[in-house]
């Protein structure tokens, strides 16, 4: 009964889990967007966006943030050949802006 959950539990992973890495495609996999945020794809329709998980070498994402907030830490990922994004070690977060005016 233990090793029938372990297997269902296994099997499931890969669905609930964005990979960062994939050098066998050539490109790199879509990754999310930071929480009160968004991404640009340059040169992608909407209909492409939903559809495509695996973005090319050299693609740049650029993130976005809602509202007041702006981008701390990387603004722009480019997809290395190695199949990761540029900068992963440092978050990207939208954080309250406090300028005045």
């Amino acid at each position: 009964m233990a090793q029938i959950l372990f297997l269902i539990i296994l099997s499931s992973l890969p669905s609930l889990v964005v990979p960062i890495h994939n050098s066998s495609t050539g490109g790199c996999a879509i990754i999310r967007p930071p929480r009160d945020g968004g991404i640009r794809y340059r040169g992608l329709t909407q209909e492409q966006i939903r559809s495509v998980q695996i973005l090319p070498v050299d693609y740049e994402i650029e993130y976005i943030c809602r509202g007041n907030r702006v981008i701390v830490g990387p603004k722009v990922r480019k997809c290395l050949p190695n199949g990761t994004w540029t900068d992963m070690t440092q978050p990207s977060r939208c954080c309250e802006s406090f300028v005045s005016v």
